[in-house]
């Protein structure tokens, strides 16, 4: 050490003994003298620093940063603190993000890093000298700086990569608590430091931070302008569009002259008519808001090499796959996200799913029929009359073509090879949506269009330096982009409703109001969603859509929106095989065959009988009969739905195929008879027990084109609602020469989105859409659910175990009651419904369902009786009071029936048929103004109810209300059902048994025997990849 080192340092500890003040005057860093004290004070003596000029300057420096860095953060603090207090004249707010914001927030971390690595270098510099002279407190203070700085640069790293979103709330605390503790730490290091610095310099730190806060305080206050429109928004909002026909604050009464305007009506006069869709401005948007195009002339460029692209594999493969349209922005922060997407079928919506593309376009091009309204909004935008194909199919496009109806493409010819026609649901498809106007479907949502992505750098080209600022800022601050793409309502089942609710309307089918598809009230008027007392079956809590839909999947590419690992999934897996079958997505096929599988649905063969007047033989696994050759016997079999939301099968019942197939094999191995197998044209068995619907045009002809707008009339429909079930009869005349030994039954439910005459519709209308296929293609068959039991033949084979099913089996009895009191057998649904009663007294099901089909067959005395048994098993059971209601409303007893209907109406509030008995037992009790309460609660949950509006039509011609009687009646006649409509299906019918017969209450089907030279082993239909189910022990192919 030099001799200026020693005398500095004797210095010193000559000051410590001497009690010298620790704020006298020194000096600083660069050598300057400090203030003096008073006179009477003893000073501490002037210190020369012990830094080099470099590094002095190199401090000063970082704290030239410093002051800006905390002006920084303070102003960003004081933005966080607004929007906690709401103060709106300056607060960030939830929709809007000041340019001025986003600035500090990206120099907030440039300007942090350059902080951070000038400071972490200074340290690097400084502490070697420190060290020499061993100075604890210097030493030690510094160190712990620089390791809270540590925590500060690790923390800002992680919110810039993994952002500042709820899950990460800890990230941002602790970089706050870090920002914190840096300053006092160094507040701190400086005041045990060797030459600490004078109190004024302090002071014109604090000034120089506090000038430039109040400069950028000022600046956000004069330009934050709160919510930043678009130049189109300006233009429509100016214009008042947005309360026009097409925007999302129309009052539909003011462009309809009628006096009953039904809900979800739609104004000729609204660009998007016939569909419910509306737009914040009013009018059409930029197509770039659904599909996320960039703006620029790189990115002008990049788009037009996506579009030869695209064109490039729709002409290859007849649709496109590769292009992440509308998402390319999306999958920077959501890959994984963005890859479930990608193979979903609402990616395939539009004219990138070959199928849809032949249905559109043959109601683009033949449905030509135009009625007052489509003749009003051909005149409102100036169309030719040969348009009126096009406009009707905007009915369809509102769900599947946003991204070319919301641009007024749909006016116009389509050409399927653009980005447009290919992009199907898009991220912005969906997240754009920030309101459903009512819950009567057909795509009546609203488009929020007004601003489109408020961040920096929006339209940089992805792997530019300003995608990647553009996604610090969004990081940094995602509340607004949550704010923006993560409404309330997303969460919903209403939200789905708005596209799988669908109603057929006048302006489409030029004939009256019919229901379409509608899984939303399936679900909501059901025990799923615990609105229905008069479910079979109670879950212990609702679900919605998104619960089955949207599970939790892990997230291993790092979405950013990962809780825990794991995200929302978004490939929506249902029952689509058909599109994943065209890609040659095995994978996915493999997904939705598992999702199907998963407890969906059962299928059981649990009786047989052998007289039409004998009571089943039920159990037949737990006690197994036998027949003889030669004999004539029906088998029973039940499929039940156990985990289906809705009803099984949902959606286009009319293109859909689910069916039983049903075969008998002898214990040689030779199938005997069979019935639901699939013809060598590809075609099912006519007379198959199928689980969808049969639809008829007004001239008779079967709907088997998705043709909507011809819908006239059902002929047949089969399907199973939620904790309902269905039984399918299987009668045969056992062969003479039937070998002894054991009969084996087997019955599997099998499921192929199209049938075989949509398919080859499809392919015919649309080949070009097909083009990787010569031949129609052969569509995946999926078995859900299959059951076997064997039967002995001249001896009895040994039952099946049952231990551990003792819960299974009062269910398996109480399904095929359910089952059997569904198509009206009230006879033989006692004895399964006994049997429960008897053996599971604990139960309350067995009286329960006793006093139901007593009430069904009019035997009140049997339903008070099973009442009463059931109310002592389970007081209160608000199942049970919905039975009580119905009973006491039989026998006019109203005030014990409104009080039963109370009591359900508190467990199930949303329970629309609770609502609608408790109406029409007050309207028989004559308390007309609470039965009108009663219907209104009923239509504020399903404004379509007929029954409801007639019924509170009465009430109000009672009460002399004679004009909103006329409304009532107005709105029962738009919901009314055309009985002489089934006029039409009587001929076709006739010339279609297996139809006539699945039109019947109860469905016997004639097993085909099986000649010896056709028959082998037991197949069935080739399964598509992974299609094999595995068998349940006791339950499947393990019996």
């Amino acid at each position: 050490m030099n001799g200026r080192g020693r005398e500095t340092e004797e210095g010193a500890r000559n000051a410590a003994r001497s009690g010298a003040a620790d704020d006298a005057g020194g000096v600083d860093e660069a050598g300057v003298p400090g203030d003096s004290g008073a006179a009477a004070r003893r000073t501490r003596p002037a210190l020369r620093s012990i830094l080099g000029t470099g590094q002095r300057g190199w401090l000063r420096f970082g704290l030239g940063v410093a002051v800006f860095m905390l002006a920084n953060t303070l102003y960003l603090l004081a933005n966080r603190l607004a929007d906690g207090l709401g103060l709106d004249f300056f607060a960030v707010g939830e929709n809007s993000l000041p340019q001025l914001f986003q600035a500090m927030v990206l120099t907030h971390t440039g300007v942090g890093l350059l902080l951070a690595a000038v400071m972490f270098g200074f340290l690097a510099a400084h502490l070697p000298t420190v060290w020499k002279r061993k100075h604890r407190a210097s030493i030690l203070t510094g160190i712990g700086m620089g390791l809270v700085g540590g925590v500060l640069v690790l923390t800002g790293l992680f919110i810039l990569t993994a952002a500042a979103s709820r899950e990460n709330s800890w990230a941002w605390w602790a970089h706050v608590g870090s920002a914190v503790l840096i300053v006092s730490a160094y507040a701190g290091h400086r005041l045990v430091s060797y030459a600490r610095p004078p109190g004024v310099r302090a002071r014109r730190f604090a000034l120089a931070t506090g000038a430039v806060l109040f400069v950028l305080i000022a600046w956000h206050s004069f330009t934050h302008r709160g919510l930043q429109l678009t130049p189109e928004a300006e233009a429509a909002l100016a214009q008042g569009l947005n309360e026009g026909p097409g925007g999302r604050d129309r009052d539909v009464s003011r462009f309809v002259d009628a006096d009953f305007v039904p809900t979800g009506l739609v104004p000729p006069e609204s660009p998007f008519f016939p569909a419910a869709t509306t737009t914040s401005t009013g009018t059409y948007l930029p197509s770039r808001i659904i599909t996320r195009t960039e703006a620029g002339e790189l990115a002008a460029q990049a788009a037009r090499e996506r579009a030869a692209r695209v064109r490039s594999e729709v002409e290859r493969r007849g649709f496109a796959a590769d292009e992440l349209i509308g998402a390319t922005q999306c999958v920077r922060c959501h890959p994984d996200v963005t890859a479930q997407w990608a193979t979903s079928a609402h990616r395939f919506a539009s004219f990138n799913n070959p199928f849809y593309t032949a249905t559109i376009e043959d109601m683009r091009e033949g449905s030509l029929e135009a009625g007052p309204e489509v003749i009003a909004h051909l005149r409102e935008f100036g169309l030719e009359p040969d348009a009126a194909g096009r406009v009707k199919s905007k009915w369809c496009s509102g769900c599947h073509d946003p991204a070319l109806m919301l641009a007024g493409a749909m006016d116009a010819p389509i050409d399927p090879a653009t980005v447009e026609a290919q992009a199907g649901l898009t991220c912005l498809a969906c997240h754009a949506i920030d309101r459903i106007h009512d819950n009567t479907g057909n795509g009546n949502y609203n488009i929020a269009d007004e601003q489109e992505d408020p961040y920096l750098f929006a339209d940089a080209e992805a792997g530019t330096l300003g995608a990647y600022l553009h996604d610090a800022a969004l990081k940094a601050k995602p509340s607004v982009h949550m704010a923006q793409l993560l409404k309330p309502v997303h969460s919903t089942s209403e939200f789905c409703a708005t596209c799988h609710k669908v109603s057929l309307t006048e302006p489409v089918n030029n004939y009256r109001w019919l229901r379409g598809q509608n899984e939303y009230d399936a679900w909501h008027d059901s025990g799923v969603a615990r609105n229905a007392s008069r479910t079979f079956y109670l879950p212990a809590a609702a679900r919605v859509c998104q619960d089955c839909h949207m599970p939790p999947e892990e997230a291993p590419l790092g979405d950013v929106s990962a809780e825990d690992g794991m995200v929302r999934s978004h490939r929506f897996l249902a029952v689509n095989t058909a599109l994943p079958f065209l890609r040659g997505d095995t994978a996915t096929i493999r997904r939705i065959e598992e999702f199907l599988r998963d407890e969906k649905l059962r299928v059981d063969i649990f009786a047989i009988r052998r007289g039409p007047d004998d009571d089943p033989e039920m159990g037949l696994d737990l006690s197994p009969p036998s027949v003889s050759p030669g004999e004539t016997v029906m088998f029973e079999v039940v499929v039940r739905n156990q985990g289906v939301g809705h009803t099984f099968p949902g959606g286009t019942n009319d293109s859909n195929e689910g069916w039983l197939e049903f075969e008998l094999v002898d214990a040689e191995g030779r199938r005997i008879a069979i019935s639901g197998e699939i013809g060598a044209d590809g075609h099912l068995d006519p007379m198959a027990h199928f689980f969808k619907s049969v639809i008829l045009d007004r001239e008779g002809r079967p709907i088997q084109k998705r043709n909507a707008q011809d819908i006239h009339v059902t002929a047949a429909v089969n399907v199973i609602g939620p904790g309902s079930a269905d039984v399918a009869h299987y009668r045969i005349t056992l062969p003479p020469d039937l070998p002894e030994g054991s009969l084996t039954a087997r019955a599997r439910l099998l499921w192929r989105k199209f049938d075989r005459a949509y398919t080859e519709f499809a392919f015919g209308a649309n080949p070009a859409g097909f083009a990787e296929f010569d031949a129609v293609p052969d569509l995946p068959v999926t078995e859900i659910a299959r059951d076997e039991v064997a039967i002995g033949v001249g001896g009895r084979v040994d039952p099946v175990s049952t231990e551990g099913q003792d819960e299974e089996i009062w269910v398996r009895y109480n399904d095929y009651g359910i089952a059997l009191l569904r198509e009206g057998n009230d006879r033989l649904a006692e004895r399964p419904f006994e049997r429960v009663a008897e053996f599971f007294p604990d139960r309350v099901d067995g009286p329960l369902n006793l006093a139901r089909m007593a009430l069904i067959a009019g035997n009140l005395d049997d339903a008070f009786d099973n009442l009463e048994r059931a109310e002592t098993i389970e007081p209160g059971n608000p199942r049970v009071a919905w039975v009580w209601g119905g009973a006491h409303q039989e026998d006019g007893t109203y005030g014990a029936s409104e009080a039963a209907y109370l009591a359900v109406l508190d467990a199930f509030p949303e329970d629309r048929e609770a609502w609608f008995q408790l109406g029409r037992t007050r309207y028989l009790d004559r308390r007309y103004e609470a039965a009108v309460e009663a219907f209104d609660r009923t239509l504020a949950i399903d404004p379509e109810h007929r029954q409801a509006h007639y019924s509170r039509m009465l009430s109000l011609q009672a009460l002399g209300r004679d004009e909103e009687a006329a409304l009532g009646q107005a709105a029962f006649q738009r919901y009314s059902i055309d009985e002489a409509a089934q006029a039409v299906t009587r001929d076709y019918r006739a010339e279609n048994p297996g139809v006539n017969l699945m039109a019947q209450d109860i469905r016997t089907h004639e097993l085909r025997p099986i000649a010896r030279s056709e028959a082998g082993s037991s197949a069935g239909p080739a399964p598509a990849a992974g299609s094999a189910g595995p068998a349940r022990p006791g339950r499947g192919g393990g019996r």
